[in-house]
């Protein structure tokens, strides 16, 4: 995975976190291994995003271009990330629940053949943004 690709998840990661409006110890613990594990403790923009809530609709933003420029090998390892990352206070909530679930069932639409993300990116930022915005008003 090269470096942009690692920021990319790592960003993914950061906004996923947010998706209930807070940040536990644990969480913030793994995501600062994780960005030590990819060489990017030092990176003030990614520093940043773990002291200010991320919108989901940047969230969003992050995960359409993710997957524009992922193989299905990589779409699994960003979902199994998440995951990790939100069982890291070993509390799932039913947000954080429903945030897995809604990317799992979204990357298990795209096919491996780059000749179809293409065509599909629309479709994906669509889908993106209405699961979050879901998410997001059952906080409300």
């Amino acid at each position: 995975m090269d470096t942009e690709l690692r920021r990319l998840t790592l960003q993914i990661l950061i906004g996923s976190a947010w998706i209930d409006h807070q940040l536990s110890e644990p969480e913030v613990t793994h995501l600062q291994k994780t960005l030590s594990r990819y060489h990017l403790s030092q990176d003030t923009e990614l520093q940043h995003l773990l002291q200010h809530p991320v919108p989901p609709a940047q969230t969003e933003r992050w995960m359409v271009e993710f997957l524009k420029n992922s193989h299905q090998e990589q779409r699994l390892q960003l979902l199994a990330a998440i995951g990790n990352l939100l069982i890291a206070d070993e509390v799932v909530s039913d947000i954080e629940h429903d945030l897995i679930d809604e990317y799992h069932e979204l990357m298990a639409r795209i096919p491996d053949e780059p000749d179809y993300i293409t065509n599909l990116v629309k479709n994906i930022g669509h889908y993106v943004k209405k699961a979050l915005r879901t998410l997001s008003s059952q906080l409300s």
